[in-house]
C-alpha cells in the first residue's frame, strides 16, 4: 500500500512538473501544492501580485472542478498556504493523479496567459 501511494504521489507531481522535495517527515496519503509558490518560482513575482490582486486563492479549486470535475481542497483549510491545494492520494488510480497535476498546471499556464494579455 506505502508503494501504491508513493506512485500516486510521484504521478501527481510528475503532472504538474514541478520538482517533489525530498521529505522523510512527509505523511505521504496527501500532498498539498503550493500554486504561488511554484507560480513565482516559473513566472516570477510580478506575476504573482497580479493573481493576487485579480483572484482569490479559492479560484484554483473551482477552476479544477469546472474545467475537469475533479475536486480538491484548498490547502489553508489544513492551515497551509493560502493559494495550496491538498490531493488526497489514497483512493485513484495512479493514472488519475498524473491527470490531475497536468490540469494544475494547465490552470496555472492559464493564468499566466491572462497575465500577458492584461500587461
Amino acid at each position: 500500500m506505502q508503494d501504491m501511494v508513493e506512485d500516486r504521489l510521484e504521478a501527481l507531481w510528475k503532472g504538474t512538473g514541478f520538482r517533489l522535495v525530498e521529505d522523510p517527515m512527509r505523511v505521504g496519503y496527501y500532498s498539498e501544492i503550493d500554486l504561488m509558490l511554484w507560480g513565482s518560482k516559473i513566472y516570477g513575482d510580478d506575476f504573482c501580485n497580479w493573481l493576487k490582486a485579480n483572484y482569490e486563492p479559492i479560484d484554483i479549486v473551482l477552476r479544477l472542478a469546472r474545467q475537469t470535475s475533479v475536486v480538491l481542497l484548498n490547502g489553508s483549510g489544513f492551515d497551509g498556504p493560502c493559494w495550496s491545494v491538498r490531493a488526497s492520494l489514497a483512493n485513484l488510480d495512479e493514472i488519475d493523479y498524473l491527470k490531475i497535476g497536468s490540469a494544475l498546471r494547465s490552470i496555472l499556464d492559464g493564468y499566466y496567459e491572462e497575465y500577458k494579455k492584461a500587461k
